[in-house]
């Protein structure tokens, strides 16, 4: 069973992989296609004065702009994307800019962790300063999500 838990989410990571390419090379508003209409994003290091959650592709876009128009230059380098097993992916990314009004560089690495129902992508957190952090956070997640599961089972 292990194994094919492992094996079912592969194209799992061949989703996120393909979500952050667009989002570097041409904008998260062209990866649409991979997120599920309701998909729920919350940002762990969302700085004062910037949204830190947001629901649906569209807000999602808007958040994304507003994190992007303080750089003059920005990008973003996935480092390493995993498989967690059944229905979750972790990425460990680094994003490098410019400040728009500092002039200063900025890099900032952190992990994030996907959930993807049907092939799309259904829920993000990102932020986490750690891999440890984010394992730990998505073993929680997932326990609450068993466990409404089974709530919903018994009704």
């Amino acid at each position: 069973m292990r194994d094919n838990a492992r094996f079912v989410s592969l194209p799992n990571v061949e989703i996120v992989r393909t979500m952050l390419e667009t989002w570097d090379t041409v904008g998260i508003e062209h990866a649409t296609d991979t997120l599920d209409p309701d998909v729920e994003l919350v940002d762990l290091q969302a700085v004062m004065g910037m949204q830190d959650r947001g629901r649906g592709p569209a807000e999602l876009d808007r958040m994304a702009k507003q994190w992007t128009e303080i750089f003059d230059d920005w990008g973003l380098e996935v480092s390493n994307l995993v498989s967690l097993g059944r229905d979750f992916v972790m990425a460990e990314v680094c994003f490098e800019g410019v400040g728009r009004d500092s002039g200063a560089p900025v890099s900032n690495r952190q992990f994030e962790v996907y959930r993807l129902v049907d092939g799309k992508i259904v829920e993000i957190r990102v932020g986490f300063r750690d891999r440890d952090e984010a394992l730990e956070w998505t073993g929680r997640r997932r326990a609450a999500l068993s466990q409404e599961s089974r709530t919903a089972a018994q009704d």
